[in-house]
């Protein structure tokens, strides 16, 4: 029986592989469809923030790239005619980033992780989410990562970070599934 430093290390490979796996699919799709993996990820951001006024700025802190290696994606994508570029409504100096319908049928399509996910049983889903959830919460106390606008981090969140989870906001009970992971309200504890 492993010891638990023993079993700590091994779930941390298993998620090392998964991200390994979820890069090589992105990297996959993105060359079958012409693309860098970047720019099949600013596209998943725009399409979860399409509400939003994105811009170059804001997509780097996000994605943890420098604002340089943005434009130059956000240009190729404006090419490709994926993304448009329309005025800030709120900033006349700023562009706020869109998806064109072409975009929005990039940054929609599935994956086999999609998928793989989609297969496993509501109960080994919620406590995946809570699991990962309490990784990057972790992560991010240790400011090891940057942006994570998730419950488990937000002055608004009432919990165990297992059963019971309570946004204070809301003024509701959350179930797992409801649990947010890039809230639009989220204030740092």
């Amino acid at each position: 029986m492993p010891s638990p430093l023993e079993f700590d290390a091994h779930l941390a490979q298993v998620l090392e592989r998964i991200g390994e796996v979820a890069r090589a699919l992105r990297w996959k799709q993105a060359v079958e469809e012409g693309l860098s993996p970047l720019q099949i990820r600013i596209m998943g951001f725009l399409v979860e923030h399409a509400d939003e006024g994105i811009g170059v700025g804001r997509l780097a802190e996000e994605l943890m790239v420098s604002k340089p290696t943005i434009s130059d994606s956000v240009k190729l994508l404006a090419d490709h005619k994926f993304i448009v570029r329309k005025p800030d409504k709120t900033d006349a100096r700023a562009h706020a980033l869109h998806l064109t319908a072409a975009g929005k049928k990039h940054a929609t399509a599935g994956t086999p992780l999609d998928a793989a996910v989609a297969g496993l049983t509501p109960k080994y889903k919620e406590a995946l989410l809570v699991g990962l959830m309490g990784v990057l919460e972790s992560l991010f106390r240790k400011e090891a990562v940057q942006v994570q606008r998730m419950c488990f981090t937000c002055a608004h969140y009432k919990g165990d970070r297992d059963t019971k989870h309570r946004c204070l906001l809301l003024e509701k009970s959350l179930k797992v599934a409801e649990l947010r992971t890039d809230c639009a309200e989220h204030e740092v504890v």
